[in-house]
């Protein structure tokens, strides 16, 4: 057994009931046999004297006023603890001169009031406490609890619960304060008051263990103060009479030691009834309500504890009591978790405690340290705050691996903890060298060069990110004014060492200036990382003002020294980028101030030009466009020379671009031309966002160029199709609808850019990809890359529908190939007939079928011999499924389709033939999808359109509408009554023929398959009245089903599981209902 279980079984209590259920009461009564039994209550009458003999001589006429009194005298004590009006300390010295004149008067004012607090209609009278004991009391005042609200004043949350827990806190510190002179030791207020708060704590009723658990827990807190006071009088008085009895015998006073002796017995009882009333308190109470189910009831055990481990260490701060804190730890409450790591945190704090932990910390640093990553982030910020008081106040601390658990949280998403595991870093990380160091004549090495040069390298060294905002942030906290000495790392970056003889790596370079950029973004803007989640605590004014002081402190430091970091590093192109965001954080108008900043700006203006014709990454250029926009605002006075500037860079852009420009146009160019023209058009591009490149006209030598090279290139195709789709969403017609200002813009395709832009999704994205072109690629990546340019060209397309931008007649060219791209594409074009269903149902239906008809047409041109609609009907089965089970929804869009199908069918060509009829076959499949109800209807339309067409196309779409629908004629004919069938004809149904009198109502009496589903409605019918479960064997009745299969069975299973697979799950729906020709025969069969 180890050293942990024998913790668990030191005291009784084992650790299996840690989910705080209740046990069952058979188990509860054992168990309570076992336990320390609890104080009763005394009967300690106080003689009758005076007015107290006269009231007890009044018989029930006294006996009622003296109730109503206490009555009106508890809710007068609960008024005033509940609106916090008047001042406890009066109500409390109220109440013990109440007690002074009648103690079992007073004692039933205390009680009663306790009971209110608990939110009891019951009251204890006078008859109830002198002749029924505790638990009687408590069983009569569930019976008379108020069970219309399940609240009670603690469990109210907000300011309102507040101030009642703040309340009766105050007032039980009151009553032990204002009776430890007399009352406390007299052996009967306080051993009665626990008593009855103990019996409480026991009972089922929430109210009644809540509200009692929390006021033996306030009030054992409060005797904790007046133990620690006797304890310091006895050490005191031991003193004081040491010191006596030393002396001579002659020099005695025996008055003195006789004194000093009876003030020591008194203090002996004192201490002896505190002992009797804590260890009461524990045994009777904590012990069992430290795992009670309620959750708040645990956290008023462990906030208590704490506070008696704090208060009396001498009594608590032993493995006996700390025990209770480390089992908690693994509480399922975050609340209680977070209870008990504060307790601790007030523990470790104190070095002299630290000493008698060691052997709780042994046991427990394991659940410690994995409470860091606890699922409560305020748990896992106050648990590595604990540890880094244990590591700096125990000996033996933490050891490195054990300090790298909590080194990743300084990338968390939540700043609090990240703040917390920051601070926790930049104590051990960076405090724990000796910042200065003496070097060679009397040198110093400055603190803030220690800890850039430790952040730095562990930055580079525990790569468990890639943001360094990140960093910074976690560390703005702990140490934010060392991430605020810029000119320290404006100083290391210039001389490229942290010390003498110790130079600065490249990689160490990068980092501290992406750091001190984030240091200077973090102080200028106060803003928190991306997905870095922020508490509710809002700016106040000295929030701002301490950012515009960090504003005005980046301006002075970084204007004289940027343009050197940029000449510097003018070649790094990671470097310049994150340099070049430093001028948006600077006050840019002191560039007006003097004449050394004009200097300064021509520098500025000078190295980013300088860097403009250095590089062609976008990175880099875009910072620089940043810089260029920031320093060309019109109201700034220096604002005409950065536009002169920048001009001129652009005229130099534009020379270069415009002399190779004609060898594209004429493809006759160089490698040197081209290069040279693709990095003008990139700078160029970069600046556009950030000034206005009107008056260089570079449209139409731009649209020349983009057009021969669409016409030459598909990979520029591909981008311009993009660029085409987000054009013609961000001008249609629904964009600029309700703004008459910008009707003007907007812009409707015609028909020929809709034709070209379907055509191109049929060449480019449903074109089958060349084998060998990929076999001499070898590069799956390559396939991943082509696929996604194909999807995001696809979804362009089919926002342009939904937009309204295209009609949607224009989706017929990507319905069409549904199917055999599926697996390509198919969530794009599913999410699109989602979303067409929901916006325009009517019109999805007629688009659906209007693509089923434009493949019918191309099949039977280009196979007008021999049709096989295979691929077609298939298309038609995944579209079908798109309509979802809930039928009740798509009715009149089914109706619509189906209707729109016939016309298209029956339609006479010039020779009167109908050439369309085949499509019929293919509209079978939408058949099941059609309530009962409306299939008359659409048996009506169809005989109506083609009362003189016969075909076996015609007669295949009848019967798929046919199955379920009964003629009018069985709905007038009278009901015979039901025969009623044995068992034995039951199950002889399938070899018996059906009576003449059911033939009646059958719509198709020559059918076979009728004739079928006759059998199997009469035999649900009889199965109906049969009482014997076997004739409930749902085998029996599928296998009936086989009976009219046809011939293609494995055919039309494929098919079936096929459908089934492609169904949309429809949680307003109870059936689901699956894409057969047959659905019917299975409706009918379980439908009762």
């Amino acid at each position: 057994m180890s050293q942990s279980d024998s913790w668990l079984e030191s005291d009784g209590i084992s650790d299996s009931g840690s989910d705080f259920e209740l046990e069952l009461k058979t188990t509860k009564r054992k168990r309570l046999a076992k336990r320390s039994p609890a104080p009763k209550r005394l009967r300690r009458k106080a003689p009758p004297t005076g007015e107290r003999a006269q009231r007890g001589r009044g018989g029930e006429g006294g006996t009622r006023e003296m109730g109503q009194r206490q009555d009106t005298t508890a809710k007068n004590m609960f008024e005033a603890l509940r609106s916090g009006r008047s001042a406890l300390v009066t109500v409390v010295d109220e109440l013990l001169d109440c007690y002074k004149e009648d103690q079992q008067a007073g004692l039933l004012e205390l009680i009663n009031f306790v009971v209110l607090t608990c939110s009891c209609k019951g009251m204890v009278t006078k008859e109830m406490f002198e002749s029924m004991e505790n638990a009687y009391i408590i069983c009569q005042l569930t019976k008379e609890f108020n069970e219309d609200s399940p609240s009670y004043p603690l469990s109210l949350v907000g300011v309102r619960g507040r101030r009642f827990r703040e309340g009766l806190t105050e007032f039980v510190s009151q009553l032990v304060l204002r009776s430890q002179n007399s009352l406390l030791f007299d052996g009967y207020l306080f051993p009665s008051l626990v008593s009855f708060l103990t019996g409480l704590s026991d009972s089922q009723v929430r109210s009644f263990r809540h509200t009692s658990t929390f006021t033996v827990m306030k009030l054992m807190s409060a005797l904790m103060g007046v133990a620690v006071s006797v304890a310091t009088q006895l050490d005191v008085n031991r003193r004081q009479w040491d010191l006596e009895r030393s002396k001579t015998v002659e020099s005695r006073a025996v008055d003195r030691l006789e004194e000093l002796q009876t003030l020591h017995n008194e203090l002996l009882e004192g201490q002896t009834e505190l002992n009797l009333l804590v260890n009461s308190i524990i045994k009777g109470v904590f012990v069992h309500r430290y795992r009670d189910i309620v959750p708040e009831v645990r956290v008023v055990c462990m906030e208590e504890l704490g506070v008696w481990i704090f208060r009396n260490p001498a009594t608590f701060l032993n493995d006996a009591h700390l025990k209770y804190l480390g089992w908690m730890l693994h509480d399922k409450q975050a609340a209680v978790r977070l209870c008990c790591v504060k307790a601790l945190q007030g523990l470790y704090q104190d070095r002299d405690f630290c000493s008698q932990l060691e052997l709780f910390t042994t046991h427990f640093k394991e659940r410690m340290l994995a409470m860091v990553l606890d699922e409560d982030p305020v748990v896992g910020m106050e648990t590595v705050s604990l540890l880094l008081l244990i590591h700096q106040n125990m000996e033996n601390g933490l050891s490195p691996e054990e300090r790298c658990c909590v080194y990743p949280l300084v990338y968390g998403t939540d700043r609090g903890l990240a703040s917390a595991a920051g601070k926790f870093l930049y104590h051990m990380s960076v405090k724990g060298f000796t910042f200065s160091m003496e070097v060679e004549e009397h040198q110093l090495v400055k603190p803030s060069v220690t800890f850039f040069k430790q952040l730095v390298r562990f930055f580079i060294r525990d790569k468990y990110h890639e943001h360094g905002d990140y960093l910074v942030d976690s560390f703005w906290d702990a140490a934010g004014t060392e991430l605020r000495d810029w000119e320290t790392t404006v100083s290391l970056l210039l001389s490229e060492e942290w010390g003498p003889e110790e130079a600065m790596e490249e990689e160490e370079e990068s980092v501290l200036i992406e750091l001190m950029v984030c240091a200077v973004r973090q102080a200028a803007e106060a803003t928190v990382p991306l997905c870095r989640v922020r508490g509710k605590k809002s700016r106040t004014m000295i929030d701002k003002k301490l950012q515009a002081q960090y504003r005005r402190r980046i301006t002075t430091n970084f204007i004289p020294q940027l343009p050197q970091l940029l000449s510097k590093y003018s070649a790094d192109v990671q470097k310049v980028s994150c340099l070049l965001r430093v001028p948006l954080c600077c006050d840019l108008e002191v560039y007006s101030s003097t004449e050394r900043m004009k200097i300064c700006l021509e520098q500025l203006l000078h190295q980013v030009c300088t860097i403009v014709s250095k590089h062609t990454e976008v990175s880099v250029l875009e910072a620089c466009a940043r810089v260029a926009c920031a320093l060309s605002y019109d109201l700034y006075t220096f604002s005409t020379r950065v536009h002169q500037t920048f001009s001129q860079l652009m005229d130099g852009l534009m020379e270069n671009f415009n002399n190779t420009l004609n060898p594209f146009q004429q493809l006759d160019y160089t490698e040197d031309e081209m290069y040279s023209g693709i990095a003008s058009l990139k700078r160029i591009a970069a600046f556009g966002s950030a000034l206005d490149l009107t008056s260089w006209k570079l449209f139409e030598p731009c649209h020349g160029l983009l057009r021969d090279v669409v016409l030459n290139g598909r990979e520029m195709s591909m981008e311009a199709f993009l660029w085409l789709c987000d054009l013609l969403v961000v001008f249609s017609k629904a964009s600029v609808k309700g703004q008459s200002a910008l009707q003007s813009l907007s812009l409707c395709p015609d028909g020929c850019l809709k034709a070209e832009m379907a055509s191109y999704l049929m060449d480019y994205v449903f074109d089958e990809p060349e084998d060998n072109l990929f076999e001499e690629e070898e590069n799956e990546k390559a396939k991943i890359t082509s696929l996604g340019r194909h999807r995001n060209q696809l979804a362009g397309y089919c926002k342009l529908i939904l937009s309204g931008a295209l009609e949607m007649s224009a989706g017929t060219v990507v319905l069409k190939h549904y199917t055999k791209f599926y697996k390509e594409y198919g969530d794009i074009v599913k999410e699109m007939l989602n979303t067409l269903k929901a916006k325009c149902p009517e019109e999805n239906a007629k688009t659906v079928c209007l693509c089923l008809q434009q493949l019918f047409t191309t099949l039977v041109e280009d196979q007008p011999a021999e049709l096989d609609f295979g691929d077609v009907r298939e298309l038609a089965k995944h579209l079908a499924s798109s309509f979802g089970v809930n039928l009740s929804r798509v009715r009149k869009p089914l109706v619509s389709l189906h209707q729109s199908g016939v016309q298209f069918a029956v339609r006479s060509a010039e020779d009167g033939s109908r050439p369309n009829l085949a499509f019929l076959e293919i509209l079978c499949e939408f058949s099941p999808k059609v309530t009962k109800q409306d299939r008359v209807q659409l048996l009506d339309y169809v005989k109506r359109l083609s009362s003189s067409a016969s075909s076996r196309w015609l007669d295949m779409y009848k019967r798929s509408l046919g199955f379920g629908v009964k003629d009018s004629s069985a709905e007038t004919s009278p009901k015979k009554p039901k025969r009623q069938r044995t068992f034995a004809q039951v199950a002889s149904i399938e070899n018996s023929e059906l009576p003449e009198e059911e033939e009646e109502g059958i719509s198709e009496p020559d059918s076979e398959e009728s004739s079928l589903q006759r059998k199997i409605s009469s035999k649900r019918r009889q199965q109906k009245d049969v009482s014997s479960p076997e004739c409930s064997d749902i085998d029996s009745q599928l296998d009936m089903l086989s009976l009219f299969e046809s011939d293609k069975d494995e055919e039309e299973q494929e098919e079936d599981d096929d459908d089934e697979a492609m169904i949309e799950d429809d949680s307003d729906s109870d059936i689901a209902l699956p894409s057969s020709r047959h659905i019917n025969y299975l409706e009918d069969l379980f439908d009762k």
